[in-house]
């Protein structure tokens, strides 16, 4: 893996844990432009250097310096990993919601199936009795 997917996979990381919702969010968080922050995500230059993946490291210290800049050790530092923020812990509740409500609706269309099945039996019947 190159350093670009390195970087690639810890801007990934960081933001399905929450640390940041956008590259705007990410690009006010480190005191860059959006264009900055994009241009390293594509590992385009001038953008993407040594001193752009040090700022980021140093904004999440969960991502280890070594392994972005040089590929040694692993993803993580020996920080603790990103805690996911407010909005992102609020996932469940929402997603819990969306499952009961596909899992009602699911029962419903069965429901349904197994009413139109029967009807089509009687419908069956009934022809076959003329």
């Amino acid at each position: 893996m190159d350093k670009i997917e390195r970087f690639q996979q810890a801007y990934d990381y960081l933001y399905s844990s929450g640390a940041y919702h956008s590259k705007t969010d990410l690009a006010n968080k480190l005191g860059r432009t959006r264009e900055n922050v994009s241009g390293a995500y594509h590992g385009r230059s001038p953008f993407f250097n040594d001193s752009f993946l040090r700022a980021f490291c140093e904004k999440f210290p969960e991502i280890n310096q070594e392994w972005l800049i040089y590929g040694n050790g692993e993803m993580i530092g020996n920080e603790q990993a990103a805690e996911p923020t407010e909005e992102y812990q609020a996932i469940p509740k929402w997603a819990d919601s969306l499952i009961q409500l596909v899992a009602s609706q699911t029962q419903t269309i069965e429901e349904l199936r197994r009413e139109l099945a029967t009807i089509k039996d009687e419908i069956q019947n009934l022809k076959n009795k003329r």
